[in-house]
Order: structure tokens, then C-alpha cells, then sequence
């Protein structure tokens, strides 16, 4: 099944309704597969690429339980976190959005050629600012990341070391007003420096997926939302 590459401006009624109140957005997104409607919830689940069994094993729980809620969920197609996030989402057959660096018509990295296939079967999208054939660049990683967390209602932190692309969708998702979700770990651990920063910033400590719906139940109501 092929799916060609769209294009919605920021001015089009299709154009993500939370994105497009922000300055920075984008003016226009180029996109394959369906794009989140205004009736449909999001949050973004993002993490290092260099994630332990057991984050890998949260960032999935956290995505079904989510995408069960009726949460579509957003993330960078990166290994690691969200890797795992889009998988979770796609067990419960829930709706999930991979927002790239580089340009759509190719997957980055290779590895996630399959899942990518997979989420635009099972009604999700993937999206970019750049056009197809844009080779991802550092800065455009950097980039993305206003788009993950504008797109989102929160997002959430797992496993971000001290030096942690993660960081940067945290810091987007603060200056827009979103909430910002932190799971814990060994105090210890270098995967939990980022997080635990966060944390003592005032980011809100959360165990479970049960602790994020409930923070996000003034926005969660049969599927639509106030923000």
C-alpha cells in the first residue's frame, strides 16, 4: 500500500490545531497517512536512544495504556524511547505520529523502515517540516522537537542523561505551556541525570500512566480537549 506525501499549511483547517497556536511553528507540514483531528488527544513519550531494557519496557507500558485511554501518541521514530513509544501505541492499536528530521519519502534511521510501514497502516502519520528528499541534519533533530511537543498536550520524559536531545523537546514543551511528565530512576544512573534536573526544575514526577491521566483528566473528555 503506497501512501503519498501531503502538504498542509498553517493557515488549512487540517493543520494541528495546538501547533498552530504556536509563533514557531511551522508554515506548512508535509505528511503521509492520516493527521491528528481536533478530537484527538496527544502526548509525546520521547527518551534517549540509548534506553535500558526496563525504560524500553516503561516507555511501551506507558504508550498502551495511553493509546487504551484513547491518547494517540507522538514521538521521534529515534531507536531507543521512541521506538518503543510508537510500539506500544501500535499494540494497542492506537493511533501514533512520528514527526521526522530529515524530509518523508525516507526513513531515518533504517532500522525503523518497518515501523514506520506499520504506523502508517494502523491510521498513523509521519510528518515533517522539510521536503521529501531533505537529509536530516543535527540542528534539524533539534528542530523537530518543537514540533513533537507542539503537536502534544504534555510530554513525557524517559531515561534523559545529562546531555540528552531529550532535553530540548522538555525545554520546547515548558516555554509552550505544556506539561511536562518525568518518569524517575536510580539516583545514580547516568540515563536519569537529564531527568532528575527536570524533576527539581519542577517538572511533575509521575510513576505510571494512571498518574498522567489523572494530572490530564481536565483535558481528556471523551476525547476532545481544552488547552
Amino acid at each position: 500500500m503506497r501512501f503519498p506525501i501531503k502538504k498542509v499549511n498553517k493557515k488549512d483547517n487540517q493543520f494541528p490545531s495546538l501547533l498552530k497556536k504556536l509563533d514557531d511553528a511551522p508554515r506548512r507540514l508535509y505528511y503521509q497517512g492520516s493527521l491528528l483531528n481536533e478530537e484527538e488527544p496527544a502526548i509525546a513519550v520521547v527518551g534517549t536512544r540509548k534506553a535500558t531494557k526496563k525504560g524500553l519496557k516503561i516507555a511501551q507500558e506507558i504508550s498502551f495504556r495511553l493509546s487504551k485511554q484513547g491518547v494517540a501518541i507522538i514521538s521521534g521514530l529515534a531507536l531507543g524511547v521512541d521506538g518503543a513509544a510508537h510500539k506500544g501505541a501500535l499494540k494497542a492499536n492506537g493511533k501514533t505520529v512520528a514527526v521526522l528530521a530529515g524530509g518523508l519519502g525516507s526513513v531515518y534511521p533504517k532500522k525503523h523502515k518497518g515501523l514506520a510501514s506499520r504506523i502508517l497502516k494502523e491510521d498513523g502519520s509521519l510528518v515533517s517540516e522539510h521536503k521529501k528528499g531533505v537529509s536530516p541534519k543535527p540542528n534539524y533533530f533539534l528542530e523537530r522537537n518543537r514540533i513533537i511537543s507542539g503537536m502534544a498536550l504534555a510530554v513525557v520524559i524517559i531515561e534523559a542523561p545529562a546531555r540528552s536531545g531529550t532535553l530540548s523537546t522538555a525545554n520546547h514543551a515548558l516555554r509552550q505551556g505544556r506539561d511536562v511528565f518525568v518518569l524517575p530512576g536510580p539516583a545514580d544512573h547516568p540515563n536519569y541525570e537529564g531527568s532528575h534536573k527536570l524533576i527539581r526544575d519542577g517538572a511533575r514526577l509521575v510513576r505510571n500512566a494512571d498518574d498522567i491521566v489523572n494530572d490530564l483528566d481536565r483535558y481528556l473528555n471523551k476525547g476532545k480537549f481544552n488547552f
